[in-house]
């Protein structure tokens, strides 16, 4: 009986062990594969066709695209949205793998029907040059499309700036690269009727700016100028050529104030002298320096839209002068030109 009652016991143990087993909780659902769809639009040799590949799905979200145009089985492009330019008419196999972020894939292939080109139509030809061939890292660079059409007119620009940033999509745009070196630029422009051209390709060296050169991020372009011996300062409104309202020029450093405000309405000649607290002219000693920022002002409702601002610096201690451009009337041609405001700031020894 007493054996029994053991068996009894460890039985009951083995039970209560196996009941009790594990964490106890829903074993997770396991990660679906996306499911990768497109609709095949309808193209036209030498026009850009556009893509999406909406509407792929995924249980949780579709994180990778690849897509293949052109049946050579490499990545033509790796974004939700894309397109292409065929050569040639037919029907031609487009292929999307949608990837989700487990890495799960789905693969689809659908025939998408080339038009030939329009009968008579020539592609445009595009061209550019640099408005700022002098280009510094952190100061704007300009570029202007030249592009051509023989038999109607450009419609389209597609700017790449060769630092994997936005793209730009005007006749003319300005640019600012964030560090040295040098950078393929190419333009791509298509016709009225929607056929493109080759792409025309330049290369753009891009220096570092110098200890003395202005930075831009956005609409401020910031500055610091060093005297070389114990000085005043003084800045003068050389010219103005602007129109926007509200920019303004302020020194940062050692003292915040503020020096000029609305400079497009400033009259050439006048006149500010950097100071202390009391309200006296600010003493610098040697190799103090004096930080500078200018903030471009505001574009009215007809006016074009604004871009990056930028200051080119001429001359060195005792005297320099800033060639300011506001960013104003971005994207047209000259710009940037650095002539919306001219200051002069002298350094005059201190008694």
């Amino acid at each position: 009986m007493q054996s029994i009652r053991l068996l009894a016991v460890l039985t009951g143990t083995v039970t209560l062990a196996s009941a009790c087993g594990g964490d106890g909780g829903t074993p997770p659902d396991e990660n679906q594969a996306p499911v990768a769809v497109f609709s095949a639009p309808s193209c036209t040799v030498g026009v850009v066709c556009a893509f999406t590949a909406n509407p792929s799905t995924d249980d949780v979200a579709v994180t990778g695209w690849n897509w293949d145009f052109n049946g050579d089985l490499a990545a033509d492009a790796t974004t939700k949205d894309a397109s292409f330019n065929f050569a040639a008419a037919g029907s031609v196999p487009v292929r999307l793998i949608v990837t989700d972020a487990a890495g799960l894939a789905d693969t689809t292939t659908n025939n998408v029907t080339v038009a030939p080109a329009t009968p008579g139509n020539v592609a445009p030809t595009a061209s550019f040059t640099f408005v700022t061939p002098n280009c510094t890292a952190g100061t704007p660079c300009g570029f202007h499309s030249t592009s051509t059409d023989a038999d109607g007119t450009v419609a389209g620009w597609a700017w790449n700036f060769g630092d994997a940033t936005t793209p730009g999509e005007t006749e003319d745009v300005t640019h600012t690269y964030a560090a040295a070196g040098t950078y393929t630029v190419t333009l791509t422009v298509t016709d009225n009727l929607g056929l493109a051209s080759t792409a025309a390709t330049q290369q753009l060296v891009v220096s570092a700016p110098a200890s003395q050169d202005c930075t831009t991020t956005g609409r401020t372009a910031a500055c610091t100028l060093t005297p070389s011996a114990r000085v005043t300062i003084k800045i003068t409104v050389v010219s103005t050529a602007c129109e926007l309202s509200g920019n303004k020029l302020e020194v940062t450093a050692p003292r915040q104030q503020t020096a000029f405000f609305n400079l497009c309405n400033r009259t050439p000649g006048e006149e500010y002298t950097v100071t202390d607290a009391a309200g006296a002219p600010l003493v610098f000693e040697a190799g103090t320096p004096i930080a500078l920022k200018f903030t471009g002002g505001a574009a009215g409702p007809t006016d074009p839209p604004t871009g990056d601002a930028g200051i080119q610096i001429d001359g060195s201690y005792p005297t320099w002068t800033l060639n300011i451009d506001d960013g104003g009337a971005a994207g047209t041609g000259g710009e940037p030109d650095f002539d919306d405001v001219v200051l002069s700031v002298q350094a005059t020894l201190a008694p």
